[in-house]
């Protein structure tokens, strides 16, 4: 954002603003910051860059005016504080002040928002937002690549920041110069698309699927999940652009006040996959070949996996692009290049050296679930397959029947030789797994660990790990990969 004198008095009209120790008036010289100057935004310490604005929230167990000092010490050029600032800055630190901008203001969280929002209106380039229960950074990551293949300076949320705080953060990076914004948006609960569409006011708008995800939040319905994720178009007008998955009723058999773009697997879409095949090249590697039509154009695309997932994401991606008049041809370089998302059927070496690791612990639903089983299957075998399947949180008062869901699909569908079951809702899947497979009921990711090492032993192994963010699997991959 451009951290000047006439943007934050327009958009922080209850603020006190100093100059180092002195408060400065509206109507007096700002020196430095009269006609402002880019920067960047923070609400880290630890992560500030020289040159960052600090943000100083105050959450249940944190608050940043605690580390204002920390933030001015590695370069901060000031700080957005609603506590004094002799409070924030201890005598002893007091020439870390000189020359920085503070706004002292009732509540921190609201000016945070109110300077996003202001943020927001100064963008005339397309802003996407996207949203969806599965498959939000990987989309946006495809996306990104695309627009690198095209050339197009574009702003794309860093990692996976999509809450009311990350929303803002991302605003607030904006450079004024690009030409292209592509943010992701998550919810938890009721309320809370309408509140981060009025923040990020997106022309262009995708939904990449409604599945059995953080349903607790919603009434455990999958049609009130629906119908808060189609709220990211409340503020559209009728030239914004919807884009939704094509083949779900929930988000199709309805009228939209506004253009509406389907992608899917089904004919009736406008952007879709066809010949969807897995093929093995000789260096081992595996990849998804599948035909795209897009607009009357179609042509052949290889994905760098075997996750048939990422071909939705990648519908998904393209369609957004179509709306940005990204050439084809650069369409179809993009998906290729895309080279995937940390912790999204991530292939690591374990680091005994024998044997690889599918990392897919960064979250799980019914549906992604199965995705990732049906994905870690169609890898050819080289010694032992190992499932380690943590517990899926926040399915609401289904949870039991969903766990055992997966244990069927297993049966009926899915080769393994041995599972670890980790949490107290994965147990549940005893009752409906094969007899067949070697089955491991645990309590945490340390025991899931202990587990493991006993079942590899120095033999060939590839492991799938797959859970909710919640059960910490992550932990048990870092301990066995290099």
């Amino acid at each position: 954002m451009i951290l000047g004198k006439h943007f934050v008095i327009q958009a922080l009209t209850h603020a006190i603003f100093y100059l180092e120790k002195n408060e400065i008036k509206p109507d007096a010289n700002w020196q430095a910051w009269e006609t402002g100057k880019e920067v960047n935004v923070s609400f880290d310490s630890r992560t500030v860059q020289p040159g960052d604005f600090f943000i100083a929230l105050k959450g249940p167990s944190f608050d940043g005016h605690n580390f204002v000092a920390q933030a001015l010490a590695k370069g901060a050029c000031g700080a957005l504080i609603h506590k004094k600032l002799a409070d924030c800055v201890p005598l002893k630190d007091q020439t870390l002040i000189d020359e920085k901008l503070f706004i002292v203001v009732p509540d921190t969280l609201k000016a945070f928002v109110d300077l996003a929002k202001a943020w927001r209106k100064t963008l005339t380039c397309p802003v996407i937002g996207i949203t969806g229960s599965i498959g939000k950074t990987s989309t946006k990551e495809m996306l990104r690549s695309i627009v690198q293949q095209a050339g197009l300076d574009t702003y794309v949320s860093f990692k996976n920041y999509n809450n009311i705080f990350g929303l803002c953060y991302n605003i607030l990076r904006i450079p004024a110069k690009s030409k292209a914004v592509i943010l992701e948006v998550g919810i938890n609960e009721k309320g809370e698309m309408q509140e981060l569409a009025d923040i990020l006011r997106p022309t262009i708008g995708l939904i990449t699927c409604i599945a059995h995800s953080h349903l607790a939040g919603f009434n455990n319905s999958m049609h009130v999940l629906a119908e808060e994720k189609r709220r990211l178009f409340t503020y559209f007008t009728p030239q914004d652009i919807g884009i939704v998955f094509g083949d779900q009723p929930q988000l199709t058999n309805l009228c939209y006040p506004h253009p509406v773009s389907r992608f899917g697997f089904r004919a009736k879409n406008y952007v879709q996959a066809r010949k969807i095949t897995i093929i093995a090249h000789p260096d081992g590697t595996l990849r998804t070949q599948f035909l795209l039509k897009w607009y009357g154009n179609r042509a052949p695309v290889s994905l760098k996996t075997n996750h048939a997932g990422f071909v939705q994401n990648a519908l998904a991606a393209s369609t957004v692009a179509y709306f940005l008049h990204i050439p084809f041809a650069k369409v179809v370089q993009g998906l290729e290049k895309y080279e995937g998302v940390e912790s999204r059927f991530e292939l690591k070496k374990l680091t005994s050296g024998k044997g690889i690791i599918f990392d897919d612990c960064y979250n799980a639903n019914p549906e992604s679930m199965k995705a990732a089983l049906q994905a870690f299957a169609q890898v050819p075998q080289k010694g032992i397959k190992v499932a380690i399947l943590g517990d899926m949180l926040e399915l609401g008062n289904k949870e039991i029947y969903w766990h055992r869901h997966i244990g069927r699909f297993i049966s009926k569908y899915i080769e393994i030789d041995r599972i670890i079951l980790v949490g107290a809702l994965s147990q549940s899947m005893t009752r409906t797994l094969p007899e067949n497979i070697g089955v491991d009921v645990v309590n945490n990711w340390e025991e899931a660990k202990k587990q493991l090492d006993i079942i590899l032993s120095g033999q060939d192994a590839m492991v799938l790990v797959k859970a909710s963010h919640g059960m910490h699997l992550q932990k048990l991959v870092d301990a066995v990969t290099s």
